[in-house]
């Protein structure tokens, strides 16, 4: 339906159709590069959120596996059931009762994550676990240090909110003024329709278009 709607207000004819494979290749890799950023980053603040309450259950003296199973709760009451750190780490206490370290289990975490910030707390806690020492205050600085990056991340974020929200209106306004005209003044933008100069002014465009919304997309997203 949208390639249709386009394929009109490019080209007013359905060969144009046949751009929109390519299109739908690249704004389809977008939108889930997109998707997979957003993703990426509420599950860095749920994890910062699991690992405060995995740093005060050890400094109260649970053991390694006790504090990251009871620190889930947590993590449950301020993000609630469907959170996405809940869904990959849920069976964390079947796993230990079946023999699991919680190494083998926090490294599956990481990996499925995808996060920079998650890969290195695992490896520093593995770590950690194996030389010993004052395992617990390594730990709770390593857990300042990284909720303090992932913090940073999120007030970027908070300031480029609303340069999100004016990308995704100026990725719409092109064609709103393109149809705008159509209905309004169809006289005027009528030589772009039915000639080769024509089909190629509207091609160049669309592919400008493209690269704008590719390079927006890639500007939005924040790596701290």
């Amino acid at each position: 339906m949208a390639s249709g709607a386009a394929a009109y207000v490019c080209y007013h004819s359905p060969w144009g159709l046949g751009v929109f494979p390519a299109a739908y290749f690249l704004f389809g890799k977008c939108f889930k590069r997109r998707w997979e950023h957003r993703r990426r980053a509420e599950l860095n603040l749920e994890f910062k959120d699991y690992l405060y309450a995995v740093s005060g259950a050890l400094s109260a003296g649970y053991s390694a596996e006790r504090a990251f199973v009871s620190a889930l709760g947590d993590v449950r009451h301020l993000h609630g059931e469907d959170c996405i750190l809940l869904k990959r780490l849920g069976r964390m206490e079947q796993r230990l009762f079946m023999q699991e370290t919680i190494e083998t289990i926090l490294r599956d975490f990481a990996a499925e994550s995808g996060s920079e910030d998650i890969e290195n707390f695992v490896e520093i806690f593995c770590f950690a676990k194996r030389g010993g020492g004052d395992f617990i205050h390594l730990i709770a600085v390593s857990v300042g240090r990284i909720c303090d990056k992932i913090e940073v991340t999120e007030e970027i974020y908070t300031v480029m909110a609303e340069k999100r929200l004016e990308q995704n209106i100026m990725c719409v306004v092109p064609a709103g003024v393109l149809l705008f005209f159509q209905l309004t003044s169809p006289e005027f933008i009528g030589l772009l329709y039915g000639n080769l100069t024509g089909i190629l002014i509207m091609t160049a465009a669309l592919v400008l278009y493209a690269a704008a919304f590719v390079l927006g997309v890639r500007m939005m997203e924040v790596e701290v």
